[in-house]
Protein backbone atom coordinates (compact mmCIF):
# COMPACT_ATOMS: atom_id res chain seq x y z
CA UNK A 1 0.00 0.00 0.00
CA UNK A 2 2.65 2.50 0.84
CA UNK A 3 4.42 2.18 -2.89
CA UNK A 4 0.97 3.46 -3.87
CA UNK A 5 1.35 6.38 -2.44
CA UNK A 6 5.34 6.99 -3.41
CA UNK A 7 5.43 7.31 -6.57
CA UNK A 8 2.43 10.66 -6.87
CA UNK A 9 4.40 11.68 -3.77
CA UNK A 10 8.10 11.90 -5.63
CA UNK A 11 5.91 13.09 -8.07
CA UNK A 12 4.66 16.32 -6.42
CA UNK A 13 8.14 16.90 -5.24
CA UNK A 14 9.18 16.70 -8.22
CA UNK A 15 7.30 19.22 -9.51
CA UNK A 16 7.51 21.33 -6.45
CA UNK A 17 11.41 21.73 -6.94
CA UNK A 18 10.90 22.77 -11.31
CA UNK A 19 8.63 25.45 -9.92
CA UNK A 20 11.21 26.62 -7.38
CA UNK A 21 13.93 26.16 -10.13
CA UNK A 22 11.54 28.53 -12.43
CA UNK A 23 11.14 30.87 -10.00
CA UNK A 24 14.74 31.46 -9.31
CA UNK A 25 15.22 31.27 -12.60
CA UNK A 26 13.03 34.41 -13.60
CA UNK A 27 15.40 36.28 -10.58
CA UNK A 28 18.59 35.75 -12.23
CA UNK A 29 17.36 36.91 -15.33
CA UNK A 30 15.65 39.95 -13.80
CA UNK A 31 18.90 40.47 -11.99
CA UNK A 32 20.63 40.35 -15.35
CA UNK A 33 18.30 43.10 -17.15
CA UNK A 34 19.10 45.02 -14.28
CA UNK A 35 22.99 44.93 -14.60
CA UNK A 36 22.77 45.34 -18.08
CA UNK A 37 20.74 48.21 -17.92
CA UNK A 38 23.09 49.83 -15.32
CA UNK A 39 25.90 49.60 -17.33
CA UNK A 40 24.64 51.96 -20.09
CA UNK A 41 24.77 55.75 -19.45
CA UNK A 42 21.82 57.47 -21.39
CA UNK A 43 23.31 61.54 -21.58
CA UNK A 44 20.51 64.02 -20.80
CA UNK A 45 22.43 67.42 -21.06
CA UNK A 46 25.59 69.86 -20.58
CA UNK A 47 27.78 70.58 -22.62
CA UNK A 48 30.99 70.01 -24.53
CA UNK A 49 33.74 72.66 -25.33
CA UNK A 50 36.29 72.56 -27.94
CA UNK A 51 39.40 74.89 -27.38
CA UNK A 52 40.58 76.42 -30.48
CA UNK A 53 44.13 75.34 -31.17
CA UNK A 54 45.80 78.16 -31.30
CA UNK A 55 48.53 77.70 -34.72
CA UNK A 56 45.69 76.87 -35.98
CA UNK A 57 43.42 79.73 -35.61
CA UNK A 58 46.46 81.99 -36.35
CA UNK A 59 46.53 79.95 -39.60
CA UNK A 60 43.02 80.51 -40.19
CA UNK A 61 43.13 84.07 -39.73
CA UNK A 62 46.18 84.58 -41.96
CA UNK A 63 43.94 83.16 -44.57
CA UNK A 64 40.92 85.42 -43.92
CA UNK A 65 39.03 82.28 -42.75
CA UNK A 66 36.87 83.00 -39.89
CA UNK A 67 35.08 79.96 -36.91
CA UNK A 68 32.15 81.19 -35.26
CA UNK A 69 29.69 79.22 -33.24
CA UNK A 70 26.33 78.05 -34.85
CA UNK A 71 23.10 78.85 -32.04
CA UNK A 72 23.02 77.48 -29.54
CA UNK A 73 26.33 76.65 -29.43
CA UNK A 74 28.44 79.53 -27.66
CA UNK A 75 31.97 81.05 -27.37
CA UNK A 76 33.65 82.05 -23.87
CA UNK A 77 36.76 82.45 -22.65
CA UNK A 78 36.95 78.08 -22.42
CA UNK A 79 36.44 77.88 -25.83
CA UNK A 80 32.92 77.22 -27.89
CA UNK A 81 30.69 74.89 -26.18
CA UNK A 82 28.21 72.86 -28.33
CA UNK A 83 24.99 71.42 -25.90
CA UNK A 84 24.38 67.92 -25.43
CA UNK A 85 21.58 66.42 -26.44
CA UNK A 86 21.46 63.07 -25.81
CA UNK A 87 23.95 59.72 -26.52
CA UNK A 88 24.43 56.56 -24.61
CA UNK A 89 28.14 54.95 -23.47
CA UNK A 90 28.96 52.61 -21.69
CA UNK A 91 29.54 53.09 -17.45
CA UNK A 92 32.59 51.58 -17.09
CA UNK A 93 34.87 51.83 -20.75
CA UNK A 94 32.80 54.84 -21.98
CA UNK A 95 32.07 53.32 -25.46
CA UNK A 96 29.10 55.30 -27.25
CA UNK A 97 27.69 57.83 -28.80
CA UNK A 98 27.42 61.90 -27.52
CA UNK A 99 25.20 64.25 -29.24
CA UNK A 100 25.50 67.57 -29.96
CA UNK A 101 23.05 70.43 -31.08
CA UNK A 102 24.88 74.01 -32.46
CA UNK A 103 28.08 73.81 -34.14
CA UNK A 104 30.80 75.74 -36.53
CA UNK A 105 30.77 78.29 -39.62
CA UNK A 106 33.87 78.76 -41.20
CA UNK A 107 33.20 81.93 -43.77
CA UNK A 108 35.76 83.39 -46.04
CA UNK A 109 34.74 85.32 -48.98
CA UNK A 110 31.63 85.44 -49.12
CA UNK A 111 31.42 81.70 -48.78
CA UNK A 112 30.23 79.99 -45.31
CA UNK A 113 30.85 76.18 -44.60
CA UNK A 114 28.32 75.33 -41.29
CA UNK A 115 28.75 72.19 -39.68
CA UNK A 116 26.15 71.34 -37.21
CA UNK A 117 24.90 68.35 -35.27
CA UNK A 118 27.93 67.03 -33.44
CA UNK A 119 28.22 63.47 -32.76
CA UNK A 120 31.29 62.29 -30.93
CA UNK A 121 31.60 58.53 -31.38
CA UNK A 122 33.92 57.28 -28.37
CA UNK A 123 34.05 53.68 -29.92
CA UNK A 124 35.65 54.31 -33.68
CA UNK A 125 37.16 57.74 -32.49
CA UNK A 126 35.31 60.09 -34.39
CA UNK A 127 33.83 63.20 -34.73
CA UNK A 128 30.64 63.34 -37.25
CA UNK A 129 28.82 66.54 -38.48
CA UNK A 130 26.09 67.38 -40.55
CA UNK A 131 27.52 69.42 -43.69
CA UNK A 132 25.10 70.17 -46.32
CA UNK A 133 22.51 67.23 -45.63
CA UNK A 134 25.37 65.24 -45.60
CA UNK A 135 27.28 63.58 -42.51
CA UNK A 136 31.13 63.76 -42.57
CA UNK A 137 33.28 62.71 -40.62
CA UNK A 138 35.61 65.97 -40.06
CA UNK A 139 37.65 65.38 -37.07
CA UNK A 140 39.56 62.62 -35.07
CA UNK A 141 39.12 61.94 -31.72
CA UNK A 142 42.25 60.76 -29.54
CA UNK A 143 41.39 59.63 -26.03
CA UNK A 144 44.14 58.01 -25.12
CA UNK A 145 44.63 60.28 -22.67
CA UNK A 146 41.59 60.48 -21.28
CA UNK A 147 40.85 61.19 -17.58
CA UNK A 148 37.59 61.12 -16.20
CA UNK A 149 35.95 62.28 -13.06
CA UNK A 150 32.35 61.31 -11.98
CA UNK A 151 30.29 63.67 -9.14
CA UNK A 152 27.06 65.40 -9.77
CA UNK A 153 28.00 65.49 -13.82
CA UNK A 154 30.57 63.20 -15.73
CA UNK A 155 34.01 65.43 -16.44
CA UNK A 156 35.84 64.32 -19.27
CA UNK A 157 39.34 66.06 -20.11
CA UNK A 158 42.67 65.02 -21.97
CA UNK A 159 40.92 64.49 -25.27
CA UNK A 160 42.46 66.01 -28.48
CA UNK A 161 41.38 66.47 -31.82
CA UNK A 162 43.19 66.64 -35.31
CA UNK A 163 41.11 67.44 -38.92
CA UNK A 164 40.01 64.23 -40.52
CA UNK A 165 40.57 63.31 -44.46
CA UNK A 166 36.70 64.02 -45.04
CA UNK A 167 36.91 66.91 -42.85
CA UNK A 168 39.91 68.62 -44.72
CA UNK A 169 38.51 67.47 -48.21
CA UNK A 170 35.15 69.69 -47.60
CA UNK A 171 36.79 72.57 -46.14
CA UNK A 172 39.35 72.38 -49.19
CA UNK A 173 36.16 71.84 -51.62
CA UNK A 174 34.12 75.09 -50.15
CA UNK A 175 36.56 77.28 -50.39
CA UNK A 176 38.57 75.76 -53.32
CA UNK A 177 41.89 76.06 -51.46
CA UNK A 178 44.38 73.38 -50.60
CA UNK A 179 45.12 74.41 -47.35
CA UNK A 180 43.68 72.15 -44.98
CA UNK A 181 45.77 68.46 -44.31
CA UNK A 182 44.54 65.68 -42.63
CA UNK A 183 46.21 65.98 -39.02
CA UNK A 184 46.01 69.18 -38.31
CA UNK A 185 45.26 70.00 -34.86
CA UNK A 186 42.09 71.00 -34.12
CA UNK A 187 42.30 71.75 -30.30
CA UNK A 188 41.47 70.41 -27.04
CA UNK A 189 37.59 68.87 -25.92
CA UNK A 190 36.38 68.87 -22.56
CA UNK A 191 33.13 66.79 -22.25
CA UNK A 192 30.55 67.73 -18.79
CA UNK A 193 27.52 65.43 -18.95
CA UNK A 194 24.81 64.20 -16.88
CA UNK A 195 23.01 60.82 -17.08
Amino acid sequence: MRRKWLFPAVLALIASLALIAAACGDDDDDDATTAAEVTTLTLTGESTTLALDADTATVLTDNGIEVAPVDPATAGDDGISFPITGGEVDAETLAGTINHSGGLAFTAGGTTLELTDFVIDTTNGTLTATAGGDQVTILDVDLTALERTDGDTITLTGITTTLSADGAAALNSTFDVELFEEGIPIGDVTVVATA
